[in-house]
């Protein structure tokens, strides 16, 4: 079974990516790019490297001008940097589903860790995203 994973190229997501292939799915992994950031501050992409490293392919695919109109007009407010997290992610998992559709993967996954993160990782706020993004 095929999996898809959003994955960021920190350690949340690179276990959690570890953990799915170890129970024998297919892992094909997701990394979206931003017109605000490079991948870090040296022009690395640690997805890159980590998918190479796990044997894995990675797909990269550009936000866009659809994830501007997220930034300017986010509908669940905006966190500490002034960043929208909430719809963010929502963003994030409804193109990952699209994705997930075309390359017939059954299921959709994230290194997110519950309580981590104030604005996004909240399990209320887990919860809220989720159904959000169907």
């Amino acid at each position: 079974m095929r999996a898809l994973a959003l994955l960021s190229g920190g350690l949340d997501s690179s276990l959690a990516v570890r953990l799915m292939m170890d129970q024998g799915l297919e892992v094909v992994a997701l990394k979206f790019t931003s017109p605000f950031c490079r991948c870090d501050s040296g022009g690395k992409c640690h997805a890159a490297e980590l998918a190479k490293r796990l044997g894995i392919k990675l797909m990269i695919v550009p936000k866009g001008e659809e994830y501007l109109e997220v930034v300017r007009n986010p509908k669940f407010g905006r966190g500490a940097g002034m960043n929208p997290c909430i719809d963010c992610r929502i963003f994030m998992l409804k193109k990952a589903k699209e994705i997930a559709e075309k390359i017939d993967a059954k299921i959709i996954f994230t290194g997110e860790v519950v309580g981590q993160r104030p604005m996004s990782q909240r399990k209320e706020v887990l919860s809220l995203i989720e159904r959000g993004w169907p």
